[in-house]
């Protein structure tokens, strides 16, 4: 497997239609992408006693996050060594023990088994010490926990930040002058790539976005790969072409003062894509990170949080106050947008809806992709992010004539 591929010169697009609406290609990715991928777990602070724990899927495998006795952090799959229940759900906090619902078994937090009801009678011969939980793997990088389902990944953590230790990072959600806010959730019916294509499309920025965004053009951007992952700079620093990373320290203050080179790899990045399903935004209101999560082919929860200095989070940082919020589903849906995205002044909104379309247009049988734009802040990374994510298809999911 090649765990990471160079911008092209003459991108072009590599996934056929079904990848963006068949229920079976949406389970090959679930089994052997996601299942094969580090994914962001929560923030280390929100794990911050022995006990506290977090659950979520990552492809198809249940995972269970949580701080030790001991005061570790470690990653086990939510399965019960009996039967394989489900041990634990949504988030808490556990006083020693991890027991099943079940039959009772019961775990330390260190993953060990250590009470099984009726065990003379019922498992004479167990061997306890051979049942513990099965461990997965986890990594911390800027206070942001990230886990991987498997125990000795092929690519390892270090190995898949690709770099990204040493470029200009600008916030770790960990420093206690950042503070979260809610967890919102988008509910967008489109494909998960619809949407991850869309962030790494620098092309669409000073169109799509002009209004919300400015003129941001094509050779004002620039995408450096990481391995498999991408940073975006913008390199224009006057007038409506500004960094972005300028203006941040400009409205956050010496919260985010780092050096800032004339370089790209010197200034912090406006967007951070951690593949294959992460996205990491500094902003003018304080720092998001965003995580997309499949439902079907056609729909996917996009699950953000933002951390900012204490009152500056604003309608960011409550998902109440965010248009097109359901309060009896707790999701924003463009079912309930009371105004039109390109009158919103939100380039959030404006993405989710541009998404939407394109996945109506997806399911015609006419649907055809023409020549992608050339040039490392236009469309070349959509052909760098379909490379890295065939890599983990198999063989007969993969365009023959590509590879």
């Amino acid at each position: 497997m090649s765990f990471a591929h160079v911008l092209p010169d003459r991108p072009k697009q590599l996934l056929p239609r079904e990848a963006y609406i068949s229920e079976a290609w949406l389970a090959l990715e679930r089994e052997h992408l996601f299942n094969k991928a580090w994914t962001f777990a929560g923030a280390v602070n929100a794990l911050a006693h022995p006990g506290d724990y977090l659950t979520l899927t990552v492809g198809t495998s249940p995972l269970i996050v949580l701080r030790t006795g001991q005061g570790e952090l470690r990653a086990y799959h939510n399965l019960c060594r009996h039967r394989g229940t489900e041990l634990l759900e949504g988030c808490g906090q556990l006083k020693s023990t991890i027991v099943c619902p079940y039959h009772r078994w019961t775990f330390d937090l260190e993953g060990r088994l250590r009470g099984v009801p009726n065990q003379q009678d019922c498992f004479p011969d167990i061997d306890k010490a051979e049942l513990g939980l099965l461990p997965a793997s986890l990594g911390v990088f800027k206070g942001l926990v990230f886990v991987h389902p498997d125990a000795e990944p092929d690519l390892s953590f270090d190995k898949w930040l690709g770099g990204l230790a040493d470029v200009a990072w600008p916030y770790d959600v960990s420093d206690a002058k950042l503070h979260p806010g809610d967890e919102i959730v988008y509910e967008m019916k489109c494909n998960w790539k619809v949407f991850y294509e869309n962030a790494i499309d620098g092309y669409h920025l000073a169109y799509l976005h002009e209004n919300t965004l400015g003129s941001l053009f094509p050779d004002a951007n620039v995408w450096v790969a990481h391995g498999q992952n991408l940073i975006w700079y913008s390199t224009e620093r006057e007038g409506e072409k500004r960094a972005l990373p300028t203006l941040v320290e400009s409205m956050l203050g010496d919260l985010w003062a780092r050096k800032i080179d004339s370089q790209d790899e010197g200034r912090y990045g406006g967007v951070y894509m951690l593949f294959p399903s992460t996205i990491v935004t500094p902003s003018a209101y304080g720092v998001t990170v965003s995580q997309l999560v499949p439902v079907s082919a056609g729909v996917t929860l996009l699950k953000a949080r933002t951390w900012a200095p204490a009152g500056s989070l604003g309608r960011y940082g409550r998902a109440r106050d965010m248009e097109g919020y359901d309060k009896v589903r707790g999701v924003i849906s463009s079912a309930q947008w009371k105004k039109h995205p390109l009158e919103s002044g939100d380039f959030q909104m404006e993405d989710v809806w541009i998404c939407e379309k394109m996945q109506r247009s997806l399911m015609s049988p006419a649907y055809r992709v023409g020549a992608l734009a050339r040039g490392a802040g236009a469309e070349a990374p959509i052909e760098h992010f379909q490379r890295c994510l065939l890599d983990y298809l198999p063989a007969e999911a993969r365009p023959a004539d590509i590879f």
